[in-house]
């Protein structure tokens, strides 16, 4: 059940398009962090207003969709908010984590331990406990990527003179 050549593209795309914002989901933070700040200022100013702009724009965003769905005359199913919710008050949490992490260790040590770092757990939970990695070549792809993770770090740790 393989998917067409234009599927496997679509999701080639968006998987590298989500590496390539992922890779700059810290920039702002750090330049402010480095240009901007006022001396004295918390780490959390910034971290109130990246969470509130996507709080608004998630809110935003669901409610345009519930208003298509209504003009539609479709049903507007609720229950998936509170998980959602609970969930971005995580992120949260994470973010302001990151941010702190950033802020005490650097761009180059705090984002590569906040952002490969869950990655990799996930990965290593997934494999070695739920066993979804299965099959030979599979298992293969897997230690690969770990590899190249692995390698990514280094380089970072190398380039920053850490």
């Amino acid at each position: 059940a393989r998917g067409s050549r234009a599927t496997r593209a679509m999701g080639v795309g968006l998987a590298v398009a989500a590496g390539a914002m992922t890779g700059v989901n810290a920039v702002p933070f750090d330049g402010w962090r480095t240009t901007r700040r006022r001396p004295g200022q918390s780490t959390l100013t910034f971290v109130f207003s990246q969470t509130l702009g996507v709080y608004a724009a998630s809110t935003a965003l669901y409610l345009a969709w519930a208003a298509a769905q209504a003009v539609r005359g479709r049903q507007v199913p609720h229950s998936p908010l509170r998980p959602a919710y609970i969930s971005g008050a995580m992120w949260a949490a994470g973010c302001t984590g990151m941010m702190v992490a950033i802020d005490e260790l650097g761009m180059a040590e705090g984002y590569t331990l906040c952002a490969i770092g869950p990655v990799v757990v996930s990965a290593l939970v997934s494999a070695l406990v739920f066993g979804e990695i299965r099959g030979a070549a599979n298992v293969r792809a897997f230690a690969c990527a770990l590899a190249l993770q692995f390698a990514g770090v280094g380089m970072l740790a190398a380039g920053s003179g850490g």
